[in-house]
């Protein structure tokens, strides 16, 4: 089982504390499509009514946050600055973004595989909700208390015991098949599942956007722990956004013996019409401190290139 720490590190990060709100859009899970893979830089490939496009670069070893304003509709991880940023950085980075204005997906290295460490606990509370939904009836005031603790707090305890609720691994891959999901590997621990931030979109659209899985209730009760989620779990798109955006999200980080730090960061990010989700994995840091730096600072650049 995966397990997180470096809570001191994260308080380094910190900047400030988010507000709540509730999303309006218009999605059907049936027009969900399948991606198709690109190997160069400029592929643009249709999915449904989205439009995907897909980014490749190398490693460096140096680094610069400068950036540029994106023309609308360019993809924003091939802006010079943010192009320059992620081929300076010596972990493995892999990210995707979906404009939900446009209909347009971005993704930075499409199917690289990374694990999930805390991240898969707003896919584990989902599920919950969407087998409670099938069998008509709520959740449990144990069962509420828990998955605060695990959204707000990332408490691995009540992942385990809810992650024991929906079926384990079984269960959860089931409702991962259901909302779209394509290139992820399942696991009996639910930090060691490996998936790709395209896959982790269809989970973000799933319960931000209206759909046919869970219903408005179940989708603005995860969004709600999501934006209330403690200020020392917030780096990525929490630290990375401006103080005067909504952002909803869960962090994943832990210590790979072998190969480093795994940190991500997934969710929702949301202002004055706005509307974008992100998944950012970024594995072989070499510390914590590096590999929130990576997540943290990226979001940042999204948020400042991608133009609605």
């Amino acid at each position: 089982m995966v397990r997180a720490g470096g809570a001191l590190i994260r308080k380094r990060f910190r900047n400030f504390v988010l507000g709540a709100s509730c999303v309006a859009g218009l999605f059907a899970l049936s027009s969900w499509g399948a991606t198709t893979a690109a190997t160069s830089p400029t592929t643009t490939t249709s999915v449904a009514s989205s439009t995907t496009t897909v980014t490749s670069t190398t490693t460096s070893t140096t680094s610069t946050t400068t950036t540029v304003p994106t023309p609308v509709g360019q993809d924003p991880f091939t802006v010079p600055s943010v192009a320059l940023y992620l081929k300076n950085r010596t972990n493995l980075v892999t990210a995707a973004v979906y404009d939900v204005d446009s209909g347009r997906t971005y993704v930075y290295k499409p199917g690289v595989h990374e694990r999930t460490a805390s991240m898969v606990k707003i896919d584990i509370l989902a599920a919950l909700l969407w087998e409670d939904q099938e069998d008509d009836r709520s959740l449990t005031a144990r069962q509420l208390s828990l998955a605060a603790k695990m959204i707000e707090q990332s408490n691995n305890g009540a992942a385990d015991r809810l992650w024991s609720d929906i079926g384990g691994r079984d269960d959860l891959d089931s409702f991962n098949s259901l909302i779209g999901f394509q290139q992820t590997i399942p696991s009996y621990s639910w930090g060691d599942i490996e998936t790709t931030p395209r896959d982790q979109l269809q989970l973000l659209k799933a319960i931000v956007l209206p759909n046919r899985i869970l219903n408005a209730a179940s989708r603005k009760y995860e969004m709600d722990l999501m934006e209330d989620v403690d200020p020392g779990e917030r780096f990525g798109l929490g630290w990375g956004s401006p103080p005067r955006v909504t952002v909803g999200l869960k962090d994943g980080y832990y210590p790979e013996a072998t190969t480093g730090w795994q940190i991500n960061t997934s969710g929702f990010v949301m202002y004055a019409g706005r509307l974008y989700l992100a998944t950012i994995m970024c594995a072989n840091n070499p510390d914590e401190t590096y590999g929130i730096g990576t997540v943290t600072t990226l979001s940042r650049l999204i948020w400042e290139n991608l133009k609605p």
